[in-house]
């Protein structure tokens, strides 16, 4: 908007791209940077990609006795200490585009070699009506072969160490209390969750949620850090979707 504003620029890129002979380019819509971006002091909560935050893992994990190595994030290893035995991620995971594709990869990379296990939670149908361009999302069962079509293909030596469940409240089996049948066959043992900017503040109140009222320790909430302030979102995506119906 404004002078020199996005719309402008858009509109200098496509005539100038018209001129060459190239088809118009369509400007998207993403969110602003989210709440919960500048979260500081708060011991559960690791970005993973913030580089001090790794030197403070490195440095503990030289006082370690056992091996250094580890999984990856962004090419390089992790150190066991930041490693976890049972970590959950959830989601959407609507159309699989690459904010879905790095939350997954950072999930398994999280998870410790052999005895690890990693949830995958996907949001059900019913939970999604609210959002905008519902009508464009796929259905969960969809969704679901799309999260273990990719997660196959990463990690394929994980595979019966990975489990993806539908869930139906906003904790997901994080936030239900011990011996819940809520999700059948899946006990609340985690240590760890992998989440984004967007869902950082949903993750803090869950560890409150755990603490106060089931009387469990709060999870390491593993957060992916952006870096620029904005990003493509799944609405956007949709948008892009539904306008060319």
């Amino acid at each position: 908007q404004g002078n020199g504003g996005l719309r402008e620029h858009v509109n200098a890129v496509n005539a100038e791209r018209e001129f060459r002979g190239l088809n118009p380019l369509e400007a998207l819509h993403v969110n602003d940077w989210p709440d919960g971006a500048e979260v500081t002091g708060d011991p559960n909560v690791v970005f993973l990609e913030d580089e001090d935050a790794y030197e403070t893992v490195r440095t503990s994990a030289d006082d370690d006795d056992g091996p250094s190595g580890g999984g990856l994030v962004g090419g390089a290893a992790i150190p066991p200490s930041s490693l976890y035995s049972s970590v959950c991620v959830g989601g959407t995971f609507d159309g699989m585009h690459y904010g879905h594709r790095k939350l997954l990869t950072l999930a398994i990379s999280s998870v410790r070699p052999v005895d690890g296990r990693l949830l995958v939670g996907v949001t059900r149908d019913e939970m999604l009506t609210h959002k905008a361009f519902a009508e464009s999302i796929p259905t969960l069962e969809e969704r679901v072969a799309g999260v273990l079509d990719f997660v196959g293909n990463l990690a394929p030596g994980m595979k019966n160490r990975i489990r993806c469940v539908p869930i139906s409240d906003e904790y997901g089996p994080p936030g239900q209390p011990e011996g819940s049948e809520v999700y059948p066959g899946v006990k609340n043992d985690f240590d760890a969750l992998v989440l984004s900017h967007e869902t950082l503040p949903t993750g803090r109140k869950l560890n409150g949620y755990r603490e106060d009222v089931l009387g469990l320790e709060p999870l390491k909430l593993l957060c992916t850090q952006r870096t620029e302030p904005h990003g493509m979102s799944s609405t956007a995506l949709r948008r892009m979707r539904t306008s060319k119906k």
